[in-house]
C-alpha cells in the first residue's frame, strides 16, 4: 500500500509549504490536485487557505492552521504502473476519504527514487470554522480504507504492503535503523550549516526528504522512512534556536487574518445596528 503520513503544523506556513509543493523542479510535467480551491497561482491559493482560516470558532495560541500531508510509495515499485491516471485515481479516492469539505492543494513529486504526493490541507473544513483534524481512530480508519482500495484496484502496486512474518533479523533491523539515523543525521547538519534562518533550514531539510515534526506546537525533530530523531540528538553541540526565526511571510498571513475577522466584524456590527434601526 501507499504509505500516508499527516503532519500538523501550528504556524500558517501556507506560502512556503505550496512553493514547496508546486516546485515545477519536482516533475517533469506537474500532476496538481485541489479540492474547494478557485485560483490558478500560489498567491491565490495562499490567500484562500487564509480566508478559510477566518471563520474558525474557536481559537487558541497552540491551535493547528495546516497539515502537510504526504501519500508515498516505495521505491522497488514499478513505475509504469504508476501513470498519470493510476496516481489521480488514487488521489482523488485520498481526496474522498479524507473528506470533501477540506481545502487542499497537492501535487505528484518524482524528483527521486519515491514518487510522493504532497498536500497542503486547511486544519478547517470548507467555510464552516470546523476542525479538519483526525482523532487516532479516524487516522486508522482513513489508512486501512485507502489500503483496501489500492490493494483492490492496484494489486500490482504492492512493494509497500507490509509482509507480516518476512520482516529481516532483528540485528539486521537495528543496523538498518542506525545507518539511517547516521544518514538523518549528517544531512540534518549539513543544512543546519547552510541555512541562514529556521524557516530556510526547514525549507532545505524538506527538500531532501526530511520532514520535521512538531511537539507541543514548536519543531521538535526529523522524520523520515519510520525514523524519527530529535533535533537535540540530531544536531549535537549546534542549537536551533541559534538560528534566527524569519517569519515575515507567516506574519503577513497572521495580519491578513486578523484584517478580514476585523472587516467582518465591521459589517457584522453594521447590519446588526441597521436591523436595530429598522424595528
Amino acid at each position: 500500500m501507499a504509505i500516508v503520513k499527516i503532519l500538523a503544523r501550528h504556524s500558517p506556513s501556507y506560502a512556503s509549504l505550496i512553493r514547496y509543493i508546486l516546485n515545477e523542479d519536482k516533475s517533469d510535467k506537474m500532476q496538481v490536485f485541489t479540492n474547494n480551491l478557485r485560483s490558478d497561482n500560489i498567491p491565490g491559493y495562499v490567500q484562500e487557505f487564509i480566508e478559510n482560516e477566518t471563520f474558525r470558532q474557536q481559537s487558541r495560541t497552540d491551535h493547528v492552521y495546516l497539515y502537510h500531508e504526504i501519500i508515498s510509495f516505495h521505491a522497488d515499485e514499478n513505475k509504469a504502473l504508476l501513470s498519470p491516471e493510476v496516481l489521480d485515481d488514487l488521489v482523488q479516492e485520498y481526496i474522498r476519504l479524507r473528506g470533501h469539505t477540506g481545502v487542499m492543494i497537492g501535487a505528484v513529486h518524482h524528483d527521486q527514487e519515491h514518487v510522493h504526493v504532497h498536500f497542503c490541507v486547511s486544519a478547517l473544513h470548507f467555510r464552516t470554522g470546523l476542525s479538519f483534524g483526525l482523532s487516532k481512530a479516524q487516522l486508522h480508519e482513513l489508512k486501512h480504507s485507502f489500503q483496501e482500495y489500492h490493494q483492490q484496484r492496484y494489486p500490482g502496486i504492492d512493494k509497500s504492503t507490509v509482509e507480516h512474518g518476512k520482516a529481516m533479523p532483528y540485528l539486521r533491523h537495528g543496523q538498518w535503523h542506525a545507518n539511517q539515523r547516521e544518514l538523518i543525521a549528517e544531512m540534518a547538519r549539513r543544512c543546519f550549516a547552510e541555512a541562514k534562518s529556521q524557516q530556510q533550514f526547514f525549507e532545505l531539510l524538506r527538500a531532501r526528504r526530511l520532514d520535521y515534526y512538531e511537539r507541543h506546537g514548536r519543531p521538535a525533530g526529523v522524520e523520515a522512512n519510520g525514523v524519527k530523531m530529535s533535533f537535540s540528538r540530531l544536531l549535537a553541540d549546534m542549537r536551533l534556536d541559534a538560528l534566527p526565526v524569519e517569519r515575515s511571510e507567516e506574519e503577513q498571513a497572521l495580519q491578513e487574518i486578523r484584517r478580514i475577522r476585523e472587516r467582518q466584524a465591521g459589517r457584522d456590527r453594521e447590519e446588526r445596528d441597521w436591523e436595530e434601526r429598522a424595528r
